[in-house]
């Protein structure tokens, strides 16, 4: 296939999702990530094709609306196992697949929900869409902050020309780093070091029922923070995660090493 084929089908591609609400779009080489990953998380371990990858997100309260204006966006359903933006996500995403794959690219696709989970963050900030903060390991996107959403990629084994990376953004130097002490159980300390043991006691016990004062005190893009029933859905489906990852309530019972699959 030649690159000026390649180039219009990716074009096309990214309109698509951004029309869905996905207005992230980023591409980088597997061997770029694949040099900072350890084994298991190298994406040649799964698949020696694999060339590039293209990560998807949504920045801001984008995603969600879409979601509003198909009548999808109920956190209430999360209840009942359902996870409103992983499913479209996945839907969505999975369709991309099997449109570049009828084109003649070679494309599966991977999430951040996946049992075998990719280290989505640093895939992100290789494929410049955004840089870890060096204070706590939030992903801050130059107009966004720290309200992106990380939903999928797109492996493909033919090589995409890598997107740049923002290396002159650098919003934490001068900060007066209010995210260090917004935490009530101080999580987050000096030098990015993490305790999300205690995040995940304090949360099982009632604690930021809402919502992570962490994220809500920095300043960057803090006019896209997630509406009130967004951020709150979020949050409850992301203590679910903790909830199983250190033992708490009902996974108490069930083996570390069965939790962590």
């Amino acid at each position: 296939m030649g690159n000026a084929s390649l180039f219009d089908l990716l074009v096309e591609s990214r309109k698509r999702l951004y029309h869905r609400g996905f207005n992230l779009w980023g591409a980088t080489a597997i061997d770029d990530y694949d040099a900072v990953q350890c084994r298991g998380r190298r994406f040649r371990d799964r698949d020696e094709s694999s060339r590039s990858v293209i990560v998807i997100g949504s920045g801001g309260r984008a995603l969600w609306e879409h979601l509003e204006g198909k009548g999808q966006a109920n956190g209430n359903r999360a209840h009942r196992g359902y996870h409103p933006i992983d499913e479209f996500s996945r839907e969505v995403i999975d369709a991309e697949a099997s449109r570049l794959e009828a084109a003649g690219l070679e494309a599966c696709t991977v999430y951040p929900f996946d049992p075998r989970p990719v280290n989505f963050i640093k895939l992100a900030e290789s494929a410049g869409l955004g840089v870890v903060s060096p204070v706590v390991p939030f992903l801050l996107h130059p107009d966004f902050g720290p309200w992106v959403s990380l939903r999928g990629a797109l492996v493909l084994a033919e090589p995409v020309p890598p997107s740049a990376e923002l290396v002159d953004f650098d919003s934490c130097t001068g900060c007066a780093a209010p995210c260090l002490t917004a935490c009530p159980v101080s999580v987050y300390g000096p030098g990015g070091e993490a305790h999300l043991d205690r995040c995940a006691g304090h949360r099982h016990s009632g604690g930021c029922a809402t919502g992570c004062d962490v994220r809500r005190v920095c300043p960057v893009g803090s006019e896209h923070r997630y509406g009130v029933e967004e951020e709150t859905f979020r949050h409850s489906y992301s203590l679910a995660t903790l909830r199983r990852w250190y033992g708490l309530g009902m996974w108490r019972f069930v083996p570390r090493r069965l939790r962590r699959r």
